[in-house]
C-alpha cells in the first residue's frame, strides 16, 4: 500500500519518485457505523478503494468517497491510540487523499490532509513517512508562495533523512531549498546548497540527479552574468544527461546553453542549441520543452530582424502554452508578441496583446492575493479539522458510555438467568442420576463388543500371516521355478486381503475404509516383494468402499502390478514406472486406470492371460469393464470402469 507515496514528487525537477502499480481490487462495501469498532482492515480496505477509483478515473465516485474516508479517519483519537500500526493505516489514507487533492490542484484540501498524515507520522515514529508528508507540505507551501514555511519543511525533511543516513533524500531536499532561494533571487544561499548537494551526489550512482544539480547551478551562474561558467556548467550536465539517456533533461540543457549564446550574441551558436532542443522535443513530444524553445527562438530571430519568423514561432508557443495551461510560456510569449508588433508599429495588434499581458498580471496579483487568502483558509481548515475530531472522541465517549449502560442491564439479566438455569440444572442432574448407572451399562458393553471385534480382525489378520508364511515356506521346497511364482502370486494375493483387515485393526471404523490407503499399502508390500526400481506414481481420490468390494480391487491391482514385475520390465528399461489412478466418475461409479512403460502387452497375451481373466471375473460381479486402450505416453494402458452396490 506504500508504493503511490512518492508519486507527487514527479511534478517537480528535483523530486524523484517511483511509478505506482495498481491491481483491479473488488469493490468492497463501506460501513461507518459510529458502533462499530475499528481495526487496521477498516483503513487498509478504505485505501485500496481509494487508489482502485484512482486508477479506474471515477472522479465522481471518488468525490463521494473521500468524506466518508476522512470521517472514518476522524474516529481515531492519533495522539490517545497506542496502535501505532493502525495509526500509520490511517495516516496512509489522509496521505493519499492528499495526494488526490494535490493532482487536482485542490492546494489548500492538500495541505491540510498531508499535515494530519505528518501529525500521524511524527506520533508513531515512522521516519520515512513523515519525511514525505513533510516534503510534500514543502512544496504545496512553496506554490503558495509562502517560502518561510516551505524552507522550515525542507530542512525538517533533512534532518530525518540525515538520521535515516538516506543521501538520496538529503541531496533532493538541499536541491529544493536551493530552488526556493533561487526563486527569490538570493543566488548566494541557493548556491551554496547546490555545492552541498553536488557534493553528496558524486558519491552517489546517480547521474541524472547530479545533471540536475549541475544544471541548476549553471542556470544561477547565467542569472548572475558569469555566462563562461554556466556554459562550462551546462556542457558538464549535458554530458551526464546524455549518459543517463535522459531526453527530457538533454532537450532543457541544449536550451539553456542556446540562451547562454543568444546572452554572449553568438547566434550561430546559439540557433545550432535550439533546434536541436526542439527536435528532441519534438520527437518525445515534450509539450514545456517545445514552448520554451519556441520562445527563444522567437528571440533569436527578433535580434536578427526576422520578426515574421518571430512571430510565427512567439505564436506558436502561445498556442502550446494555452493548450497546457503553463503561465511562463504564456506570459513570455504573449511580451514578445506585444514587443515585436510594438517595433513593427503595429498598434492595433500590439494592443491586443499588451491588454492579454496586462490581464496575465493582474492574474499574478490575483494569485498572490489568493495565496495569502489559502494560507488563512488552511489555518481554519485546520483548527476546524481539530475541533471535529473534538466532537467525535466526545461522542464517541458518550457511546461509551451508553454501550457501559447496556452491559450493566445485560449482567443483570444473566445474572436472573443464571439463577433459572442453575435451578434446571439441578432438575436436570435429578433426572441424570438415574440413568447414568443404565448408560454405563449399555458403555460397557459397548466396549467389550469393540474389544472383541478387534480381536476377530486381528485373529483373521494373523491367520493370513501365518497362512501366507506357510505357502512361502512351501515354496522354496520345489524346484520347478514356475510352480514356485504360482505359489508366490498366491501369497500376494492372500497379502491383498490381509491389508484390508490391518486397516480394519487400526482404526475404529469398521464399515468403509478409504481407498487411497489401501492402496499406498498394498503398493508398499508388493514393492518390498517385487522390483525395487519400479517407481508409482498414485492418483487417487479418498473413496470408502466396503471391505469385501476393497478386497476384490486388492487382488486385481495385485495382479496387474505382479504381471508388470514378471513381464513388462526388462534390464533395457533404466526406469520403469507404473502409473495407477482411481477416481469416481457418478454416483457409485468409478474408474481405474493402470499405466506401465514396459515393453506392452498384446491383445493374445491380453485375453489368453490367467491373471487378467480372475480381473475380468472380479469385476464382471460389479457391473464392470476392462479394455487395453492405446496410450502415446504409456506402452501398456488398462481402463477398468465398475460400481459398488
Amino acid at each position: 500500500m506504500k508504493h503511490y507515496k512518492c508519486r507527487l514528487l514527479l511534478l517537480f525537477v528535483f523530486f524523484q519518485c517511483s511509478h505506482l502499480a495498481i491491481a483491479k481490487v473488488h469493490l468492497f462495501s463501506f460501513n461507518n457505523s459510529e458502533e462499530e469498532v475499528l481495526n487496521i482492515d477498516h483503513f487498509e480496505q478504505a485505501l485500496t478503494r481509494l487508489v482502485y477509483l484512482d486508477s479506474i478515473q471515477e472522479t465522481d465516485s471518488l468525490i463521494q468517497y473521500i468524506p466518508k474516508a476522512k470521517a472514518l479517519c476522524g474516529r481515531i483519537n492519533k495522539f490517545k491510540t497506542k496502535d501505532f500500526e493502525l495509526l500509520n493505516a490511517v495516516g496512509d489514507v489522509y496521505d493519499y487523499i492528499a495526494y488526490w487533492h494535490y493532482k487536482n490542484n485542490q492546494l489548500t484540501d492538500a495541505l491540510v490532509d498531508f499535515t494530519h498524515a505528518h501529525e500521524i507520522y511524527l506520533h508513531t515514529g515512522n521516519k520515512r513517512s513523515e519525511a514525505t508528508a513533510l516534503n510534500n507540505k514543502a512544496v504545496i507551501y512553496s506554490t503558495l508562495g509562502n517560502k518561510i514555511e516551505s524552507l522550515k519543511n525542507f530542512h525538517k525533511t533533512i534532518k530525518i533523512f540525515l538520521d535515516l543516513g538516506d543521501s538520496t533524500g538529503i541531496v533532493t531536499g538541499y536541491s529544493n531549498i536551493a530552488k526556493i532561494y533561487r526563486q527569490q533571487k538570493d543566488f548566494q544561499s541557493a548556491q551554496n546548497y547546490l555545492k552541498k548537494a553536488g557534493s553528496l551526489a558524486r558519491n552517489l550512482d546517480a547521474p541524472l540527479l547530479l545533471s540536475r544539480i549541475i544544471n541548476g547551478l549553471g542556470g544561477i551562474k547565467r542569472e548572475m552574468g558569469e555566462l563562461e561558467l554556466a556554459l562550462s556548467l551546462y556542457r558538464e550536465a549535458l554530458a551526464l544527461t546524455k549518459s543517463a539517456g535522459n531526453q527530457v533533461l538533454t532537450a532543457q540543457i541544449l536550451n539553456n546553453i542556446g540562451v547562454v549564446y543568444l546572452e554572449k550574441e553568438d547566434y550561430k551558436e546559439a540557433l545550432k542549441y535550439f533546434e536541436e532542443s526542439y527536435e528532441i522535443a519534438n520527437s518525445i513530444n515534450s509539450e514545456p520543452g517545445k514552448g520554451h524553445t519556441l520562445n527563444n527562438l522567437a528571440k533569436y530571430y527578433t535580434k536578427n530582424n526576422n520578426t515574421e519568423k518571430a512571430l510565427d514561432y512567439a505564436k506558436e508557443a502561445l498556442k502550446i502554452g494555452k493548450t497546457i495551461k503553463n503561465d511562463e510560456i504564456i506570459r513570455k510569449s504573449t511580451a514578445l508578441i506585444f514587443e515585436i508588433y510594438q517595433s513593427q508599429e503595429n498598434w492595433k495588434e500590439a494592443f491586443i496583446y499588451q491588454e492579454l499581458l496586462m490581464k496575465q498580471n493582474q492574474a499574478i496579483e490575483k494569485n498572490a492575493i489568493d495565496q495569502v487568502a489559502q494560507q488563512e483558509l488552511i489555518r481554519l481548515k485546520l483548527e476546524n479539522d481539530r475541533f471535529l475530531a473534538e466532537t467525535e472522541l466526545a461522542k464517541q465517549t458518550i457511546a461509551i458510555e451508553k454501550k457501559n449502560q447496556r452491559q450493566s442491564i445485560l449482567y443483570i439479566l444473566l445474572g436472573v438467568l443464571f439463577v433459572l438455569l442453575l435451578v434446571a440444572l439441578f432438575i436436570i442432574y435429578l433426572r441424570l442420576r438415574s440413568s447414568r448407572e443404565r448408560n454405563k451399562y449399555i458403555t460397557r458393553q459397548s466396549e467389550e463388543r469393540k474389544l472383541l471385534l478387534k480381536e476377530v480382525h486381528h485373529r483373521v489378520k494373523n491367520n493370513f500371516q501365518i497362512v501366507s508364511s506357510m505357502l512361502r515356506l512351501q515354496s522354496y521346497n520345489f524346484d520347478n521355478e514356475e510352480l514356485r511364482l504360482n505359489f508366490d502370486e498366491a501369497v500376494n494375493r492372500i497379502n491383498a486381503m490381509a491389508i484390508v483387515h490391518d486397516a480394519i485393526y487400526r482404526q475404529e471404523k469398521f464399515k468403509d475404509i478409504d481407498s487411497k490407503t489401501y492402496l499406498e499399502k498394498l503398493i508398499e508390500q508388493l514393492k518390498n516383494t517385487g522390483d525395487h526400481r519400479v517407481l508409482f506414481e498414485v492418483d487417487s481420490e479418498e473413496i470408502p468402499f466396503k471391505i469385501e468390494t476393497l478386497i476384490n480391487l486388492g487382488i486385481a491391482l495385485n495382479e496387474m502390478i505382479t504381471n508388470s514385475f514378471k513381464h513388462a520390465f526388462n534390464q533395457d528399461n533404466i526406469q520403469p514406472k507404473i502409473f495407477i489412478s482411481f477416481h469416481a466418475i457418478g454416483e457409485k461409479e468409478y474408474e481405474i486406470n493402470y499405466k506401465d512403460n514396459g515393453i506392452g502387452i498384446s491383445k493374445e497375451t491380453y485375453t489368453s492371460n490367467f491373471g487378467m481373466d480372475l480381473i475380468e471375473t472380479i469385476f464382471e460381479n460389479y457391473e464392470g469393464e476392462m479394455k487395453l486402450v492405446e496410450d502415446q505416453e504409456w506402452n501398456t494402458s488398462i481402463k477398468i470402469t465398475f460400481k459398488e452396490f
